[in-house]
């Protein structure tokens, strides 16, 4: 209890830290939109130096009410999108440290059906192939299933629903199970559905109990776990959700107002109803385990000062050395041919997104950051990125020096894919954020 508590003590400093020492015009330039790039609905930004929690921020406003906008704090809460993946791998790599899953097992044995690409009847897909995107599970219309409408087995089985004409399967001789990269969020309802059937946990409580609040953290893959005053939603400009309208005001996009607790719940009294008879294991999509975390900045840095602490947080051992390591170093690596992956993450390919995603570890983005043109800083950058309802999200750590930056941007006033392009495949409102931090003084 003791240790679980200074993690809690620590968690609550995050958010005292003054940031006096910092020159913040560049950041709050940013929010307002230049002629580069758009207006920010908000933005949070923390940092870690030599595995430590820095200075933090926060500009901008969380919700929009009739007594107008209500201001970003840096305990607000928002939905970081894919970042979510890699705290999923953290809960997946605990079942590895205490043997009851082995990364290289076909999952069907964990499973009660079995799993296999029609096109690869005798290729085995694993829990490590589920993590590294290499699975040739793929995310097809949909990934994701309402309550009561069907569970996880329907996107794989022939005839159902969602079957989608096998859509949700690689049919490329080129992309059997293990070797080819296609980052697909469909991989991270196959492991929220390992989580629940070898934890005898559902997905949110396991993250909830055994990842998030042994590191001192309240954040939460159930939104309606997180206090209203601490919400905040995502945002675009724009006149129906979904689009961008620069001309238009700010729409909420998600967390604007009653949140869906889980996806098709839209209230706790429906979802409590639902969850009572709900079979573990049956659709772990309902939690969004692929981007439905709702935390701040200033919790993922909490999580990258862990892994920079090689799994252990104020003498709370969350991760092995070992899992930590398995995590961070690569899995797969596009090959010089550029064929044995797809390096655009969830954009076409052939666009300015190439070269986002040349190598991966389990749910960890390996980063060369000279390839994206930063010549200044660290060579190499792990972590993840996240982007969805217009939020665009970092956590992002310098593995030698423990140096990172969490960054949570709400919501652009515009596309940004449609701004002049920078040196990287990210958008160029988030190249500017990294080359903020980049230039600040150790």
């Amino acid at each position: 209890m003791r240790q679980v508590v200074s993690c809690l003590l620590l968690a609550a400093t995050l958010h005292t830290v003054v940031a006096a020492s910092e020159d913040t015009a560049d950041l709050e330039a940013l929010v307002s939109g230049n002629s580069v790039t758009p207006a920010l609905s908000g933005l949070q930004l923390s940092l870690l130096r030599n595995g430590e929690a820095a200075q933090g921020y926060a500009f901008g406003f969380a919700q929009l009410g009739t007594q107008g906008k209500e201001p970003l704090r840096r305990d607000h809460k928002e939905r970081v999108a894919s970042v979510s993946k890699l705290v999923v791998a953290i809960g997946v790599m605990q079942l590895v440290d205490g043997g009851k899953l082995d990364l290289d097992t076909d999952v069907s044995e964990y499973l009660d059906w079995q799993l296999r690409n029609p096109a690869f009847p005798d290729a085995a897909i694993t829990a490590r192939q589920l993590l590294s995107h290499t699975s040739s599970v793929r995310d097809g219309s949909a990934y994701f299933i309402a309550a009561g409408t069907g569970s996880l087995r329907d996107f794989f089985t022939p005839g159902s629903p969602y079957w989608q004409n096998g859509e949700h399967f690689a049919q490329a001789r080129s992309e059997a199970p293990g070797d080819y990269f296609y980052y697909a969020n469909l991989n991270f309802g196959i492991l929220g559905t390992l989580i629940e059937l070898l934890s005898g946990e559902r997905f949110d409580q396991y993250m909830a109990n055994h990842v998030l609040g042994p590191m001192g953290l309240s954040a939460r893959f159930d939104p309606c776990e997180i206090p209203a005053s601490q919400r905040a939603a995502a945002f675009r400009k724009g006149n129906e959700p979904g689009s961008w309208s620069p001309d238009s005001d700010w729409l909420a996009q998600v967390d604007g107002a009653e949140p869906q607790c889980f996806y098709g719940m839209r209230s706790t009294e429906f979802a409590n109803g639902f969850l009572a008879t709900y079979q573990l294991g049956s659709n772990a999509t309902l939690y969004s385990p692929q981007g439905g975390l709702r935390a701040s900045a200033d919790d993922l840095i909490v999580i990258l000062r862990m892994l920079a602490a090689k799994g252990e947080l104020e003498g709370v051992r969350v991760l092995s050395t070992a899992s930590v390591e398995a995590m961070l170093t690569p899995d797969w690596t596009l090959n010089a041919a550029g064929s044995n992956g797809l390096s655009a993450g969830e954009a076409q390919p052939g666009g300015p997104t190439d070269g986002l995603m040349t190598s991966y570890g389990l749910s960890v983005h390996r980063i060369d950051m000279r390839a994206w043109g930063f010549h200044e800083g660290p060579a190499l950058l792990v972590g993840h990125l996240g982007e969805a309802y217009g939020v665009l999200s970092h956590a992002l750590i310098d593995p030698k020096t423990g140096n990172g930056i969490a960054t949570i941007i709400t919501g652009t006033a515009a596309d940004p894919a449609n701004s002049a392009p920078g040196s990287s495949p990210l958008y160029r409102v988030e190249e500017e954020v990294l080359r903020w931090w980049l230039q600040q003084k150790p």
